[in-house]
């Protein structure tokens, strides 16, 4: 053998056993195919190290079930018994300025509010996923600091733009409305994490699946939508040339393509700020993740592949999406143990199932701003060849036509149809409910309205009140007093 047949034997493999042999001189004898196993690898990208068995990218095992919607209507019946029941005091709904005192009952799946004089009806609110619960302060520090004895904290189901303040008094105020928190806010991880099956977070492509080969993160979140909330799986891509995408699929097989964002340096990524709360929002699109250190994980690698676009990196090669998959996954591994694994068994949806046809799409945001699709780059999605059937390889969006993996840009998804005749299609609402969150030191009058007591009559009897600007008092509502809902002092805690 000479000189340079021995470099490149040495260059281009590397040998699973012997490699530290070394002869008489010392040096590494080469190896020859024959004389031990050797494998083969380009120089200067050495393979992966083996994958643990339960991290290595498996086809999807369960039946396909298509996409799961769930109704997330306000008035479905709550839950019983209530996982705790308790004097606070509630809003005033009527002038925006006083607290009544109520009995507020946590579910797994919503929120009463009765009041004791039975001078108001109950209120009964059943939770989205698209919630969260804050503690609140006065409309300043100072006014906050002058009540020591008044604490508020709000809950928030902003999938329909509602948000309820309430408040603890005495001495206690502060420990209190830390309990109330904690189990409003456990009340909804529990509804949120029934929603979800048992699933792994992934980085790798799916096998046989061309389209999923620049995947960075993959995983089940919950897509809002203007009826309910849907299951889908959402997959984060590597940025190529100057847009990355994200893809939501109908399930693990990603063979359906429900929702198609392209990401650029203007795209908005932001976070709902709440207690545990596990919902974050791209572009127009709002989702909600199994936990709240799953969001942040999401959050991250959006993120960084964010500021690759912003310092115009170039296209990742194999070798580059390696390490940036291993650096992913270090985070995935460091994650608290997932919620089925300390469950002893799996939990029911506690949100009821509903319809879902192929013109019953998931919208969010306003109609127009569906489907959202890069202006900056065009691609044609395959079509079928006038013979056959639409490829295999391919992912299809639910009405059959197909996209592929460039740039990650697909077709328009099909939104409802207005005026179904097949009685399963729903008509366009006027105008969509947004997602609002409470600017600090107002709550709008279509927050308070509408679900508030009606006004009692004028020969109703005096209610227990507690007004902002001094203690507990006594004070008749009636129907002539009842007016429009004023700016409500309270104010997001920073």
């Amino acid at each position: 053998m000479t000189d340079i047949e021995a470099s490149v034997i040495n260059t281009l493999c590397r040998c699973k056993q012997g490699e530290n042999k070394k002869g008489e001189d010392g040096k590494a004898q080469p190896h020859m195919p024959g004389e031990t196993d050797v494998e083969y690898f380009l120089c200067g990208e050495p393979p992966e190290e083996p994958l643990p068995p339960e991290e290595v990218p498996q086809l999807p095992s369960r039946p396909r079930e298509g996409l799961i919607t769930y109704s997330a209507e306000m008035d479905l019946p709550l839950t019983e018994p209530p996982m705790r029941s308790g004097e606070v005091w509630h809003l005033c709904q009527e002038d925006g300025k006083s607290f009544e005192k109520v009995i507020l009952s946590i579910h797994s799946n919503g929120f009463s509010i009765r009041y004791p004089d039975d001078n108001h009806p109950a209120m009964s609110i059943a939770w989205s996923p698209f919630s969260l619960v804050q503690a609140c302060r006065l409309h300043t520090i100072q006014a906050d600091q002058s009540q020591p004895w008044l604490r508020l904290f709000k809950v928030s189901v902003f999938h329909h733009g509602i948000t309820h303040f309430f408040a603890t008094h005495g001495p206690s105020a502060d420990t209190e409305r830390a309990r109330w928190v904690a189990d409003v806010s456990r009340a909804l991880r529990i509804l949120t994490q029934s929603l979800f099956p048992s699933f792994q977070l992934a980085v790798f492509p799916l096998p046989g699946a061309s389209w999923t080969s620049t995947r960075l993160l993959a995983g089940y979140m919950l897509l809002y939508d203007d009826q309910g909330v849907s299951l889908v799986y959402g997959e984060l891509h590597a940025h190529c040339d100057n847009t990355a995408g994200f893809a939501a699929y109908e399930d693990d097989a990603c063979k359906v393509q429900v929702v198609h964002l392209a990401i650029d340096t203007n795209t908005c990524v932001s976070e709902r700020v709440g207690i545990d709360c596990s919902c974050f929002s791209l572009g127009d699109h709002h989702f909600s993740t199994r936990t709240c250190a799953e969001k942040m994980l999401w959050l991250r690698a959006i993120s960084n592949v964010k500021v690759k676009l912003r310092h115009l990196a170039a296209t990742p090669t194999p070798n580059e999406l390696r390490f940036y998959r291993a650096a992913v996954r270090e985070q995935i591994n460091s994650l608290p143990p997932s919620p089925e694994a300390e469950a002893p068994s799996p939990q029911a949806a506690l949100l009821p199932r509903r319809r879902a046809t192929l013109s019953q799409l998931p919208r969010t945001g306003p109609v127009q701003a569906l489907p959202l699709v890069s202006t900056a780059v065009s691609v044609t999605a395959k079509q079928p060849d006038s013979g056959g059937a639409t490829p295999n390889t391919s992912p299809t969006t639910p009405n059959g036509t197909a996209t592929g993996p460039n740039c990650y840009v697909s077709q328009p998804l099909p939104l409802l149809k207005e005026g179904g005749s097949d009685g399963n299609e729903l008509p366009l609402p006027l105008e969509l409910p947004r997602s609002t969150r409470v600017a600090l030191g107002e709550v709008g009058g279509h927050q308070l309205a509408g679900f508030g007591a009606k006004a009692p009559s004028a020969a109703s009897k005096a209610v227990a009140r507690l007004n902002l600007n001094g203690g507990v008092g006594v004070s008749a509502a009636s129907a002539s007093s009842a007016g429009p809902p004023c700016q409500a002092l309270v104010n997001s805690a920073s």
